[in-house]
C-alpha cells in the first residue's frame, strides 16, 4: 500500500514537472512569435499592396461616420472595421498612419496566436482519443512544438505581418473556427452549437469565401453522427446562428446591389482569371462571350492610353475602390478547357508554396508517418480524423479554381498540419518518443531560424525594401505643402494603385495614363514620356480638361532624371508634379 502510494506521488510529481516544462515552451514561443512580428512589422511599416488602400479609404470612411461605406460587395467589411476603430482613436498623421496600420495587424497577429492556441489544445485531446494509450501518443512538448513550428512559418512567413490587408484576420477566424468545430464535435451541446454558428457568422464579415466553407465546417462537425433529433436540432441552431449573424450584411448589401447576393468577388475573379477579362481595371470589353461594361472608364486618348474616372464616394482611386462596380457587365461563363488548366496550375502553385515556405514540416511529418512498423497505419488515422485536415483542403481547392497567392493559405495549412499530425501513432517505445521530442525542438528551432532570416533580410532591405522607406508620406507632405488641398483632383503618369501618398494627402485620383500591367501588354505612361514635346502638351491638356489641379509622374526607376520646367522633381523622391496653369499661382 505504502510502496503504491509512493508510486503515485512520484507519478505526480513527474506530471508536474512536465507540465511546467510545456508552460515553459509556451511562453518562450509565445514571446519569441510577438517578438519577431513585431520587429517584422516595424521594418516593413511603410508597405502597402494595391488592395490596401480600397481598405484604408473604407477604414478612414467609416471613422468618419460613413458607416455605410463597409457596405461594399468586393472588400470585406470586417478588417477595415477594425482599422476604423483605431483611425478614430488615434488620428494618425501623414507619417504615423501607415505605421499604425501595421501596430494593427500585429495586433491581429497576437489574436491569431490565441486562436491557434485553442486549436492546437483541442488537436491535441483528438490525438489523444485517437491513440487510445499514452505510450502511441507524440510527447505532449513535441507536439506543442510543431505546432509553433507550423504557426510560425504559415503567419509570417506565408502570410507576413507587414502585409495591410485581411489575410492574417482571416486566418485568426480559419484557427477559431476549427477549434469550435472540434470541439462541438467532441462535446456536443447547445453552447457549443452557438459557438460554432457565431464565429462562422463572424468569419464571414473577415472574407466572404467563409460563407461556402460554413457548410464545410457545419459538416464536419456534425457529419458521421447517429441521425437523431438531437443531431438535427444542434446541427440546425449552428445553421441558423450563423444565418442570423449573416443577416445584417447580406440584406444591406442586397439592398445595395438591388439583388440577393452575399459578395461579388468570385464572380468578378472568375472574368478575370478563368474569362480572359482585362484585369483589374479599364476593362472596355471583351473577350467575345465575356460581356460588355455597364459603366466603363472613360477612354479619353488611344496613344498613349488615358483613362478618367471621376465618380463620388468612390475612395481615393475609384477604379479599384469598387472593382463590381467598374466591371458590372462581365458574365462569368463555364470554360472547362481553361478552368482545367487553371486548376492545374494553380495546385502546382500550392504545392511550391509549401514546399518552398515549410520543407522542414514535410519531412517531419514523413518521419513521424514511418516510424510505424506499419505505415499504412497513418492513412488509417487520416481517414479517421478527416474533419479535422477536410475543412483546409476544400478551402485550397476552392482557391485553386480560380486564383492563389501564399496569403491566403496560411490559416488553411495549419488546419491540414493539424490532421497529419494527430493521425501520427507511436511505437510503445521510450526512446523512439525522446526522439520524436528532439525531432519537435530541432523543427521548432529551425523555423525560427528561418522567421529570423526573413526578418533580417526586412531589417537590411533585401526584401521589401518599399517597407523601410516614408516615400509616400514624403510625397503626401510635398503636394499639400505645394499648393494642393485636401479633397483636390489630381491625375496620375504610372501605377494608380500604388498612389498611397494620394490617400495620405486626402487627394481624389481622376484620371490616368496607366502604367503596364500583367493584363497589358503597352505601356501607357512610358509611352507618354517618350514622345515629342507637343504631344506630351496635347496630352496634357486632355488630363486638365478631366478637372485635375495636377499631374503626378510616379513610374519609379522608369522616370527620367530631368524633366522641363514647369515640371518640378518632389525633393527626396524620384517622382515630379506638373500643375496646370489655373493652379500654378496657387502652388507658388
Amino acid at each position: 500500500m505504502k510502496n503504491a502510494r509512493q508510486k503515485d506521488l512520484l507519478t505526480t510529481e513527474v506530471e508536474t514537472t512536465a507540465n511546467a516544462g510545456i508552460r515553459r515552451l509556451q511562453i518562450r514561443c509565445w514571446i519569441a512569435l510577438i517578438v519577431i512580428a513585431a520587429a517584422r512589422a516595424w521594418f516593413t511599416r511603410y508597405e502597402l499592396a494595391p488592395d490596401s488602400m480600397s481598405y484604408l479609404d473604407i477604414a478612414r470612411a467609416v471613422a468618419s461616420g460613413h458607416l455605410g461605406a463597409a457596405i461594399h460587395a468586393y472588400w470585406s467589411p470586417g478588417y477595415p472595421l477594425l482599422l476604423s476603430a483605431f483611425f478614430w482613436a488615434f488620428h494618425p498623421s501623414v507619417y504615423w498612419e501607415f505605421p499604425l496600420v501595421h501596430f494593427v495587424n500585429l495586433v491581429i497577429f497576437t489574436a491569431t496566436l490565441g486562436c491557434f492556441q485553442l486549436l492546437w489544445r483541442e488537436a491535441l485531446q483528438w490525438h489523444r482519443k485517437y491513440a487510445g494509450v499514452r505510450d502511441a501518443e507524440i510527447p505532449e512538448n513535441a507536439f506543442w512544438a510543431l505546432g509553433y513550428a507550423a504557426f510560425g512559418i504559415a503567419t509570417l512567413n506565408i502570410i507576413r505581418v507587414g502585409l495591410v490587408g485581411p489575410d492574417l484576420l482571416v486566418s485568426a477566424f480559419c484557427l477559431l473556427t476549427g477549434w469550435s468545430a472540434l470541439r462541438f464535435r467532441r462535446v456536443p451541446n447547445i453552447g457549443h452549437s452557438l459557438l460554432l454558428g457565431a464565429v462562422l457568422g463572424l468569419a464571414y464579415y473577415a472574407k466572404a469565401p467563409f460563407f461556402p466553407m460554413a457548410v464545410v465546417f457545419i459538416l464536419c462537425a456534425c457529419a458521421w453522427r447517429p441521425v437523431s433529433m438531437q443531431t438535427m436540432v444542434l446541427t440546425g441552431t449552428s445553421v441558423v446562428t450563423f444565418l442570423l449573424v449573416c443577416a445584417p450584411f447580406i440584406t444591406a448589401l442586397s439592398q445595395a446591389e438591388g439583388r440577393l447576393t452575399f459578395g461579388d468577388s468570385a464572380r468578378v475573379n472568375q472574368g478575370f482569371y478563368i474569362n480572359g477579362v482585362q484585369y483589374f481595371r479599364h476593362w472596355q470589353g471583351g473577350p467575345p462571350g465575356s460581356g460588355m461594361p455597364v459603366h466603363p472608364t472613360r477612354k479619353l486618348n488611344a496613344f498613349p492610353q488615358i483613362y478618367e474616372f471621376a465618380a463620388d464616394n468612390m475612395g481615393t482611386y475609384p477604379p479599384w475602390f469598387d472593382p463590381t462596380y467598374w466591371n458590372a457587365g462581365i458574365t462569368p461563363h463555364l470554360d472547362l478547357r481553361r478552368q482545367a488548366v487553371v486548376f492545374v496550375r494553380n495546385l502546382a502553385l500550392e504545392f511550391q508554396i509549401v514546399l518552398e515556405s515549410g520543407a522542414e514540416l514535410i519531412c517531419v511529418l514523413i518521419i513521424l508517418a514511418l516510424l510505424r512498423s506499419y505505415p499504412t497505419r497513418w492513412i488509417e488515422g487520416l481517414w479517421r480524423l478527416w474533419f479535422i485536415w477536410v475543412p483546409g483542403v476544400i478551402a485550397l481547392g476552392m482557391f485553386a479554381l480560380v486564383h492563389v497567392e501564399p496569403r491566403f493559405l496560411g490559416g488553411w495549412l495549419i488546419l491540414l498540419f493539424a490532421g497529419a499530425v494527430c493521425a501520427c501513432l507511436l511505437p510503445t517505445d521510450p526512446s523512439v518518443r525522446r526522439a520524436v521530442w528532439c525531432i519537435g525542438a530541432a523543427t521548432l528551432v529551425t523555423a525560427g531560424a528561418a522567421l529570423i532570416l526573413q526578418a533580417s533580410r526586412e531589417a537590411v532591405g533585401s526584401d521589401h525594401a518599399e517597407g523601410r522607406s516614408s516615400e509616400d508620406a514624403t510625397i503626401a507632405t510635398a503636394l499639400l505643402s505645394h499648393g494642393l488641398h485636401p479633397g483636390d483632383d489630381v491625375a496620375v503618369v504610372g501605377d494608380g494603385t500604388g498612389a498611397y501618398w494620394a490617400h495620405l494627402a486626402r487627394l481624389r485620383v481622376v484620371a490616368e495614363i496607366p502604367a503596364g500591367s500583367a493584363s497589358r501588354s503597352e505601356h501607357p505612361a512610358l509611352d507618354f514620356l517618350q514622345s515629342g514635346s507637343e504631344v506630351r502638351q496635347k496630352e496634357l491638356k486632355i488630363l486638365e480638361q478631366t478637372g485635375a489641379r495636377a499631374v503626378i509622374l510616379t513610374i519609379g526607376d522608369s522616370a527620367p532624371s530631368i524633366m522641363p520646367a514647369p515640371w518640378r522633381r518632389i525633393d527626396g523622391t524620384a517622382d515630379y508634379i506638373y500643375f496646370f496653369p489655373a493652379s500654378r499661382l496657387s502652388a507658388r
